[in-house]
C-alpha cells in the first residue's frame, strides 16, 4: 500500500536500507515469527478470561484478591519495560521474545498448580515479566518494520494478538465441554507459548537485535525519559493507557461478568469474547485505511466515541446477547487506539525502543491501580460497575487524539 501525505498526520518515509538478516525476505516473513508470538500471547489472555471465575473458584479466592495478584503482575510489568527492556536491546529479537514466551509459558504452568499463596504469586511475577517483554519487543519489531517499509504492519500484527484471543477462548469452551479443568486448560495454552518461543528462536528473519536511532551511550536507561524530550507523546500515552485499560479489562472481566451478572453459560461466555476478539482483529485490519488516509489523531477520536456508545450498552443491558453483540461493536471500534498511538512515534526523532517502551509502560499504569479498584468495585458494587471503567477507559482515548501533528520545521532560505 503506498504512503499517502496527509496534512494531519502522514507517516514519514521508510528508512532506506535493513539489517542483514532482513535481507532477501519479503515484509511477510520478515514478521511471521513476531505474527505467531502475539498470537500466543493473545491465546493465552483468550484462555483466561474464560476460566477465570473456575481459578477463583478452585483457589477460594475473591475478586478484590485476585485484583491484587493482577496489580502485582501490571507492576513487574512495568518494571521490566522500564528498567529492563532497555538494557537488552543489544540482543536479538530472537531472543528477547522467546525470553517473554517462555516466561509466560512458566506462569501458565504455575498458575495451574503452583502451591499456596507463594507458588501464586511466583506465577504471577513470571507472568508480568513476560508481558513486559512481549509488548515491549513485539512492538518494537513491528514499528521498525512499518517505517522501514512505509506500510501498515502494527494493526496488522496487533490483531494477531486478537486472532489468538479467538482461539484460546473457543479453546477453553471446547476443553470445558470436554471436562478438562482449568488447569489443563492453561497447561496446553503454556505448550503453544513454548512452540511460539522456538520458532522465534529458530527464526533468521527477525532483525540482527532491535531497530535502534540512538547511539548505545546516548541512550537512556529509563524509558520515560521520552516524555521529557518528546511531549507530543503524553496524548499518545493517554490513548495506550485507555485502550490498554478497556482491552485489558474485557480479558479479565467480561466473561465472569456475563457468567455471574447476566447467568450466561460458559460456553456463551466464551462465544461473546471470541466476538470481541473478532472485531479486534477486523478493526486493527481495516484500520489500515483510518491510519494512513484519515490520520492517526482523528482514527483515536472516532475510537473513542464509538467505544464509549458501545461500553454503556453492555454495562446497562440486562440481556447476556445484547452485552455480546455490544462487546463485538466494542472490539471493532477500540481496535485502531493502540496502533495508531504506537504509529505517532514515526512522528518525532524518539530511538523506537524507549518510545515504544515508554507508551506501552505509560498503559500498563493503569493496571495497577486498575484490578484492585475493579475488584474492590466488583465485591461491593457488583460486577456491572466493572463494565462502566471500561467506559470511562474510552472517554480518554477521545481525548487523547485531540493533539496535532507538529508543523514540519521550514529550511532556512540560502
Amino acid at each position: 500500500m503506498a504512503v499517502q501525505d496527509n496534512p494531519e498526520d502522514g507517516l514519514r518515509p521508510s528508512h532506506p536500507g535493513s539489517t542483514p538478516a532482513e535481507r532477501g525476505f519479503g515484509l511477510a516473513g520478515q514478521v511471521a515469527p513476531l505474527f505467531a508470538a502475539y498470537l500466543a500471547f493473545g491465546a493465552f489472555w483468550g484462555v483466561w478470561v474464560v476460566v477465570f471465575a473456575d481459578f477463583l473458584q478452585a483457589r477460594g479466592m475473591s475478586e478484590g484478591a485476585a485484583g491484587l495478584y493482577l496489580s502485582a503482575l501490571a507492576a513487574v510489568s512495568i518494571l521490566t519495560m522500564t528498567l529492563l527492556a532497555p538494557r537488552l536491546h543489544r540482543l536479538a529479537l530472537s531472543r528477547t521474545v522467546p525470553l517473554g514466551l517462555g516466561s509466560m509459558g512458566l506462569a501458565a504452568l504455575g498458575i495451574a498448580f503452583g502451591p499456596g499463596p507463594g507458588g501464586l504469586a511466583g506465577a504471577f511475577v513470571f507472568l508480568g515479566v513476560g508481558n513486559g517483554l512481549i509488548d515491549v519487543f513485539v512492538n518494537v519489531g513491528g514499528q521498525g518494520a512499518e517505517a522501514r517499509h512505509g506500510r501498515p504492519v502494527l494493526q496488522f500484527l496487533h490483531a494477531s494478538y486478537n486472532a489468538g484471543g479467538i482461539v484460546g477462548a473457543l479453546g477453553a469452551a471446547a476443553m470445558h465441554v470436554a471436562g478438562l479443568s482449568f488447569r489443563w486448560q492453561l497447561t496446553v495454552t503454556a505448550g503453544v507459548l513454548f512452540a511460539a518461543a522456538i520458532w522465534n528462536v529458530a527464526s533468521r528473519r527477525l532483525p540482527d537485535r532491535a531497530v535502534s536511532t540512538a547511539p548505545d551511550e546516548e541512550r537512556p536507561m529509563v524509558s520515560l525519559s521520552v516524555f521529557l524530550r518528546s511531549p507530543m507523546l503524553i496524548l499518545p500515552a493517554v490513548v495506550v493507557l485507555s485502550a490498554f485499560m478497556v482491552e485489558g479489562s474485557m480479558d479479565i472481566w467480561s466473561v465472569i461478568y456475563l457468567r455471574r451478572s447476566l447467568e450466561a453459560t460458559v460456553v456463551a461466555g466464551a462465544l461473546a469474547f471470541a466476538a470481541f476478539s473478532l472485531a479486534m482483529a477486523v478493526g486493527r485490519m481495516l484500520a489500515g485505511r483510518l491510519l494512513f488516509g484519515l490520520g492517526y489523531r482523528t482514527t483515536m477520536r472516532v475510537s473513542g466515541a464509538g467505544s464509549v456508545a458501545s461500553g454503556l450498552i453492555a454495562a446497562l443491558t440486562h440481556s447476556a446477547t445484547v452485552a455480546g453483540v455490544a462487546f463485538l461493536f466494542l472490539g471493532l471500534f477500540i481496535a485502531s487506539a493502540a496502533p495508531a498511538a504506537f504509529g505517532v512515534i514515526g512522528e518525532t526523532d524518539e530511538d523506537p525502543v524507549l518510545a515504544v517502551a515508554g507508551l506501552t509502560t505509560a498503559g500498563y499504569s493503569g493496571f495497577v491501580v486498575g484490578p484492585p479498584i475493579m475488584g474492590w468495585l466488583a465485591e461491593t458494587a457488583g460486577l456491572r460497575a466493572t463494565m462502566l471503567v471500561v467506559v470511562v477507559a474510552a472517554v480518554g482515548v477521545g481525548a487523547g487524539g485531540l493533539g496535532r501533528r507538529p508543523r514540519p520545521a521550514v529550511p532556512p532560505s540560502r
